[in-house]
This record gives C-alpha cells, structure tokens and sequence, in this order.
C-alpha cells in the first residue's frame, strides 16, 4: 500500500505544480476520467489490455447487490478517455483535444520485479491530444510507413 509521507507528498505535489504550469502554456487542459472502467470498455480494446488482463481489480458487487455488468478499477485510462474523445470528436473543427489527468491505475501485479518495488496503486499522470495521435497517423500512412504507436 503506497503512502506518501508529508516530505513525499510535498515533494510529489510541487513536481505536479511545475507540470502543469507546464501543460497549462501548452494549452493542455485538467481532466479526470473514471476509476471504474466497465467490463465492455476493457473488452473493446482486447489488445490493447492483453498485457495486463489478469492483472485486473473487479469489482463484482455494489454493497451485498451483484452488478449487471463487472467493473474494472483504472488499470489504464485509455479505454475511458477514448470513448469520450469518439463523442467529442465529431469533425476537424473539435480539434485539437489536449488533456492530462492526475490519478490512480491499479494493477495486481503478482511477477517477481525485483530490484524493482512494485505496488498496487501506481500514482500516474498523463497527457493524450488525439489530434496529435490523428496526425502522427495521417503522417505516417502517407510516407507508409509501419505505424506503431
């Protein structure tokens, strides 16, 4: 169980001030996204979570009540970022999207890592523009180019 002692998290924080006074020059607006990811939103992006699938927290119940559907806690952001930019994006005048979010992903990860520590709730922060990702794309298909992203 990560915690940050108040030195740590002082030292935490003041890190973040510095990026997003950084982001915020660039245009690059705050955003949060869910914790809980539904099973159906995970299931989309197969591939994409194939690394890490058995490394999923569910959640199965809300109080003694089963849920209809399973939730995942945040084991990655993309799978919720994405299907709202799939709403936002309706044409190239919604462009550009630049967001960061600060927050948890969760990840039961079991492998022997040593010398590195690993934990359950890894602090993240990240920065997705699809604008960039739908350029870089662009860019790359007309040069042909293998596209990995």
């Amino acid at each position: 169980m990560p915690v940050f002692t108040p030195y740590g998290f002082f030292m935490h924080n003041t890190i973040m001030e510095i990026l997003e006074s950084e982001w915020h020059k660039q245009d690059i607006e705050k955003a949060l996204f869910p914790l809980l990811i539904p099973y159906s939103f995970l299931d989309k992006e197969k591939e994409h979570i194939k690394g890490f699938e058995d490394e999923c927290f569910w959640v199965t119940h809300g109080g003694k009540t089963p849920l209809e559907e399973k939730l995942a806690l945040r084991p990655t952001s993309e799978t919720a970022m994405y299907s709202m930019f799939s709403l936002w994006l309706q044409s190239y005048a919604d462009l550009p999207i630049k967001v960061h979010q600060t927050c948890s992903v969760f990840r039961y990860e079991t492998k022997n890592t040593m010398p590195l520590i690993r934990v359950r709730e890894i602090p993240w922060n990240e920065v997705y523009s699809p604008s960039f990702i739908f350029r870089f794309t662009l860019v790359m298909k007309l040069n042909k180019m293998p596209l990995k992203i």
